[in-house]
């Protein structure tokens, strides 16, 4: 006799690992198919303008002195090739067409920047925002102390005027 309900039960077992291999395969073939990916905003065709073109202060900035500046100071969170994605932070392309806290693809908005507003971003503000982030923004979630130096600033606005757009 008990050799009977041990093989009822091995035959009850199977049959429960049958149902959930069963159950699994309906459950992965109803999220089959290609899935389609969520195209980015498209961003408005802007051309990258030259350093000249730039409204001032920005037109008498230093575009190597400004890639440099991103380099050592943005480009450990930032990107600016529309190709790369984000990193900690979002991409910075086409960031002049977009407004403060608004990106397709970047989820880690800190909600004080999401509520900052603008359309758009626009130099003087992205200048004050890059002179002190948290005093300028509170509650900002950008680990960055700031650049002290007009000038750098300049050259790094003018270098992301240029670089965002290409």
């Amino acid at each position: 006799m008990l050799v009977n309900v041990v093989g009822i039960l091995d035959v009850m077992r199977t049959g429960y690992v049958i149902s959930a291999v069963v159950a699994c395969a309906a459950l992965l073939a109803a999220c089959g198919g290609e899935s389609t990916p969520v195209p980015e905003a498209p961003v408005a065709a802007v051309p990258a303008p030259t350093v000249e073109q730039l409204p001032a202060p920005y037109n008498e900035a230093s575009l190597e002195a400004g890639q440099a500046a991103f380099g050592k100071k943005c480009a450990g969170c930032h990107f600016t090739d529309r190709a790369k994605g984000d990193m900690v932070g979002p991409n910075l392309h086409g960031m002049f067409e977009r407004g403060p806290g608004h990106s397709r693809t970047y989820k880690s908005y800190s909600p004080a920047l999401k509520d900052l507003g603008g359309d758009v971003w626009d130099p003087a503000v992205l200048d004050q925002w890059l002179t002190n982030p948290r005093a300028f923004l509170p509650g900002s979630s950008m680990f960055f102390n700031g650049i002290a130096d007009a000038a750098e600033r300049r050259d790094l606005i003018a270098f992301l005027m240029v670089q965002s757009r290409k």
